[in-house]
């Protein structure tokens, strides 16, 4: 048994419809394949070889009994895997498979354009996991594919090559933009989504945990992916000024930071300089809560909630782009006096658990008599001793993390450096607690506008002084002040391996980079933000008058209207006269002459059937009469034929009389 392909089986089979289907499905399924489970992607890929196997073997089609089983088995594994069938990634793992086993039970056209319609839903499913740039260009290329996939389904015995078909599919999307611009445009925005769908743990973007460990942020480092971007009103603070503020965390077991129980301190304090900084925020989706703010933020919108810990909450979480205005002042003073919850918790110490480090503590307090000294001693040391900033710090197992690093490894992040610092504060009698967010930016010089990315994750400590309130310290800038007033890259050693962002970025690319970048936001401003705010903005400027709903409904049935009309004589131009097909004009007038002899073609009729009629009336000229619609057949409806047959035929028509008798 043979199983090789030659060229001739390759260009046959790319002119099957079902080859363009399973073409087009696997395209469509494409994008989702980093979020299948492994032996989902093993299970369509079998599925989709074995019918494109049986487009030549039809008998190796597997029975209906075993299509069955291999959806109860699917259905199953995807529950355990995913806990539901409907979420979003669920969802489109199962919808994936039964195409898989829908293309087995499909044999005709209208099999076919279903399981294309079908594509079609996938490629929206698409949006719900990214709406960028690049899934946008790939989703229009796929869209390209199953246009063509419609035309070979549908062409039937009509010799038309692959390039025809490509130049027709992209000639139908080109009518559809104006149509597809106008709907986006002055379609009515819809505030929150259109459907709501179960939430899955795995679907979350990554981003900063409620958490820090020895490791976390190190790793988040990796990722180039923007965090949020801001745009000042007025002048852009410092780099070693631009600390945001997200969580804070309490609780410390040995091993892992945690926010713990709420903070419930009566009416905290807070007083600032009138010295202030607005900005405007345009937050990333990340499935959590949380916010960030310029520490510290002072005036905030009415619908985000402002905690005792001076971080800042949404109502919902954050499953979409989402912006926000706030005011911040670099100059504060936190709680003055210090409330007796927040004082139990910034002292508290897990018992039994990294010792050597407790007593160190415990030295310092009785060494020196002012909390500032100690502070100053720890902060001397982690910069004069064998201390080392680096993003792959040793493992640090077991149940003594900060011991290791701090009298052992003496290499970490800066989330080493925050949990050691704040938990030698904690056993020096000094209350303190650990703050997450982000540190710096980069500030694009086209736009102005600073974008944040998860590899400016952060940690720091906050301790609380006597007459100064919570004090920001951040052991990091102690160690590698370059990492504050530059960037990671300055305060990174030269002989240390980068992540490829990092490099790209500091390379004679990162013109490329800010360019990428200023389109990138503008897209997030006006594609996936344009919402109902943004909508009246804009058709108010266009229009120079106030906007209301109805307004925009009139717009767009008008405007809707006006494209179709300009898109219909744009296709048929009926002020062009049509040129008949040379072929068509010359049968046209060998009808005439047949008319004439009172013999007229009906509109019902063919060829051939006119022809049997005329003979019958004019026996005399048969062989003529079939000769002439045996060309006209050929030249009409044969894809191949030469210039000399369309002269004969032309020739054979004007000599056509039928008044004359033939011979004479």
């Amino acid at each position: 048994m043979k199983f090789a392909i030659n060229k001739t089986d390759l260009q046959t089979l790319s002119q099957h419809p079902l080859f363009w289907v399973i073409l087009s499905l696997s395209l469509v399924i494409t994008p989702h394949l980093g979020r299948f489970p492994i032996w989902s992607i093993f299970l369509i890929a079998l599925l989709f070889s074995w019918r494109l196997l049986c487009i030549k073997r039809p008998h190796w089609l597997p029975p209906k009994w075993l299509l069955l089983i291999i959806i109860v088995f699917s259905s199953a594994g995807l529950f355990f895997h995913f806990g539901t069938l409907f979420g979003k990634t669920a969802g489109s793992v199962l919808l994936s498979i039964l195409l898989a086993v829908k293309l087995h039970e499909s044999h005709s056209r209208r099999d076919y354009m279903l399981l294309i319609s079908l594509s079609f839903f996938i490629i929206i499913t698409n949006f719900l996991f990214s709406q960028s740039i690049p899934t946008v260009i790939f989703m229009l290329c796929i869209t390209l594919v199953l246009l063509v996939s419609m035309i070979t389904i549908n062409q039937n015995n009509a010799a038309i090559d692959n390039l025809t078909k490509l130049k027709l599919s992209v000639k139908m999307l080109l009518q559809a933009l104006p149509l597809m611009l106008i709907l986006f445009v002055l379609f009515p925005r819809i505030s929150g989504p259109l459907w709501k769908l179960p939430e899955e743990d795995s679907s979350a973007i990554s981003g900063l945990s409620d958490t820090m460990s020895p490791g976390n942020i190190s790793n988040l480092i990796k990722s180039s992916s923007v965090a949020f971007r801001v745009q000042f009103k007025n002048k852009i603070p410092a780099q070693q000024n631009l600390y945001w503020r997200g969580l804070v965390l309490w609780y410390f077991d040995g091993q892992t930071w945690e926010r713990g129980k709420q903070n419930i301190t009566p009416e905290p304090t807070l007083l600032t300089s009138t010295n202030k900084i607005d900005y405007t925020v345009t937050l990333q989706a990340h499935q959590k809560k949380w916010l960030y703010a310029l520490d510290i933020p002072v005036d905030i919108p009415e619908d985000v909630i402002y905690t005792r810990n001076f971080v800042l909450r949404s109502q919902h979480k954050i499953t979409s782009l989402y912006q926000y205005h706030l005011t911040s002042s670099l100059n504060y003073k936190i709680q003055s006096d210090i409330s007796p919850w927040e004082k139990s918790a910034g002292l508290k110490i897990p018992p039994q658990s990294n010792l050597k480090t407790l007593f160190k503590g415990q030295q310092l307090a009785q060494r020196f008599s002012q909390p500032e000294d100690i502070v100053d001693h720890v902060l001397k040391t982690f910069n004069r001793e064998e201390f080392h900033y680096t993003l792959k710090p040793p493992l640090t197992p077991g149940a003594n993390p900060v011991d290791q690093f701090l009298f052992e490894t003496k290499r970490g992040f800066c989330e080493h450096y925050a949990s050691s610092f704040t938990l030698l504060m904690r056993a020096a009698g000094i209350p303190a607690r650990v703050v997450l967010g982000y540190q710096g930016g980069t500030i694009n010089p086209m736009t102005k506008v600073l974008t944040v990315r998860q590899s400016e994750a952060h940690a720091w400590s906050e301790i609380w002084l006597q007459d100064r309130g919570w004090v920001r310290i951040d052991p990091t800038a102690a160690i590698a002040p370059q990492r504050i007033e530059q960037s990671l890259d300055a305060a990174l050693d030269i002989n240390e391996s980068r992540p490829l962002h990092i490099q790209l970025s500091s390379s004679v690319f990162k013109n490329i980079f800010f360019y990428w970048d200023a389109i990138d936001n503008r897209w997030n401003q006006w594609v996936i933000g344009y919402d109902t705010a943004k909508q009246k903005e804009l058709l108010s400027k266009l229009l120079n008058q106030r906007i209301i709903f109805s307004d925009i409904v009139i717009l767009l049935l008008a405007s809707f209207s006006l494209v179709l009309l300009i898109t219909t004589l744009f296709i048929f131009q009926p002020w062009k006269r049509t040129r008949l097909d040379p072929v068509i004009e010359a049968y046209n007038e060998f009808c005439k002459k047949l008319s004439l002899k009172g013999i007229t073609r009906e509109s019902h009729e063919g060829p051939f059937d006119y022809s049997l009629r005329a003979i019958k009336t004019l026996p005399e000229h048969k062989n003529s009469i079939l000769l002439i619609t045996r060309l006209y057949s050929k030249l009409r409806y044969e894809s191949s034929h030469s210039d000399n047959q369309l002269t004969q035929f032309k020739q054979l028509i004007r000599e056509f009389n039928p008044g004359r008798t033939p011979g004479r």
